[in-house]
């Protein structure tokens, strides 16, 4: 997902429209099918897709006359990636509702292979853009929304939200996210252990999964045995049980002793876990760089009011920390990847997710990071493929229907030019997505990517601050 200067130029320049509508039939020919169930490739098949819905596999299977043929020859099929930790407006909320930006993001995501969205934060924009997107009058992702973040008074809230305070505020809080129709409840930051408790108490009553942070007063013990569904961020585990009323470890055998011991117990609790690696790692990049990450090319597709929080005079890493913080983020983060291979020792199934439009964490083409981190940590391409396919088609109970591809599934898929199952940063060797049975080539991508919003890129970003 490179590009120079000079293609970018060029698929600017090229506007061919890649609205088509989706065949009635569409067959991938002679291609090698990646397995999510476990690490194996079936070899030239063919899998034929109808309206919407993978129909058929078959090696040197027949192609119904009038079929669109996608080449599959020496290329890989893949389940549609979820990102489920994802935003579509950032710190203060720059963007929210604003259909251009809206509409990058979504385009970002799916050149990327993202097939579905879990939104982490919600707003009635997040819910109406749910809707244009499943309508189909804005291109995206498949989305799940939580509503918005549910946190205590003076214990870091972004700017321009809400907090509660008493068990009654946050159970009218979740009554409410309920009847308007969000799909889960975040918990964000501090929180006192009774309002904690009514709040797990009145999403149980009412249906509505809990996700997110633990709260970080109350210690992990919290979030494992009260039945929080998903925990977010390794770093989670950082605030609530490693430096938990003491000092970061750094003994090296103490550090893998408890880390087996919190990711047994978060497998005996049935819980979830996103590592988020990414977001932590940029956290230490733009610190030390900040202008690197926002020279990217990329950059170019975020709308200037989207990003406005990126600049350095705004960007509240930058305004909070310094070089000196360096030395210690590293260490953090080394028993974050010393907490996911324990993780994955234990079979806790963890989900890809990169908490995108936090600073420098740009939609979609973050997810490469984040894969390439997990492998990192001590996950084979293998795993790390099922985190971002096959988990979260579990954790969001569609495994019946996504995260596999086999016939009666939807045809949400994602075509590779190399082996995913030898490296995790093969999953972004693209050559194309289908989308609701709906094919893209990676050139189609590419131009939609970068035409999109052309009258709003043209005004440049803003002046940034040096």
């Amino acid at each position: 997902m490179i590009w120079t200067r000079t293609s970018l130029a060029i698929l600017t320049l090229a506007l061919t429209a890649p609205a088509v509508a989706a065949p009635s039939c569409a067959a991938f020919v002679d291609v090698n099918i990646v397995s999510t169930d476990r690490p194996q490739v079936l070899q030239h098949e063919t899998v034929l897709v109808e309206s919407g819905k993978i129909a058929s596999i078959g090696t040197g299977a027949r192609m119904p006359a009038g079929c669109t043929r996608i080449d599959g020859h020496d290329r890989y099929l893949i389940p549609g990636l979820a990102d489920t930790h994802a935003h579509v407006f950032g710190y203060s909320r720059g963007g929210e509702g604003d259909r251009a930006s809206e509409t990058a993001i979504m385009h970002m995501l799916l050149a990327n292979g993202v097939t579905t969205a879990v939104l982490m934060e919600g707003s009635p924009a997040t819910l109406n853009l749910r809707k244009e997107v499943a309508s189909g009058g804005i291109l995206g992702p498949k989305l799940y929304t939580a509503g918005p973040i549910i946190q205590a008074p003076d214990t870091g809230a972004p700017p321009h939200r809400r907090t509660f305070e008493t068990p009654e505020e946050v159970r009218r809080e979740v009554e409410q996210e309920k009847q308007l129709g969000y799909d889960f409840v975040k918990v964000h930051g501090a929180m006192p252990k009774e309002t904690y408790a009514e709040l797990l108490a009145t999403a149980r009553r009412v249906g509505l999964p809990v996700i997110g942070h633990v709260p970080d007063n109350l210690g992990i013990d919290a979030g494992l045995d009260g039945g929080q569904v998903m925990i977010a961020h390794a770093e989670s585990y950082l605030q609530t049980y490693f430096e938990f009323n003491r000092k970061l470890p750094t003994n090296s055998a103490e550090i893998d002793q408890m880390a087996r011991g919190v990711a047994r117990r978060t497998a005996k609790a049935h819980v979830y876990v996103q590592p988020t690696l990414s977001v932590f790692r940029q956290i230490i990049a733009q610190v030390g760089n900040p202008e690197s990450l926002l020279d990217r090319p990329e950059m170019q597709l975020m709308t200037p009011v989207s990003v406005s929080d990126w600049q350095p005079g705004s960007d509240p890493y930058l305004l909070h920390w310094t070089v000196s913080n360096l030395a210690y983020f590293r260490a953090q983060y080394r028993v974050m990847q010393r907490l996911v291979s324990a993780l994955r020792d234990a079979g806790v199934p963890m989900l890809m997710g990169t908490d995108d439009m936090v600073p420098m964490q740009l939609p979609g083409f973050s997810m490469r990071d984040e894969a390439v981190q997990l492998q990192e940590a001590g996950l084979t391409p293998f795993e790390v493929l099922q985190t971002a396919t096959l988990r979260p088609a579990e954790f969001l109970h569609r495994a019946n229907r996504s995260g596999r591809i086999a016939p009666g599934y939807d045809a949400d898929l994602v075509l590779l030019a190399a082996d995913p199952l030898e490296n995790a940063g093969n999953l972004f060797r693209q050559d194309g997505v289908m989308l609701h049975g709906r094919w893209f080539s990676e050139a189609q991508l590419q131009t939609m990517l970068w035409s999109a919003n052309e009258a709003g890129r043209k005004s440049n970003s803003p002046p940034r601050k040096r």
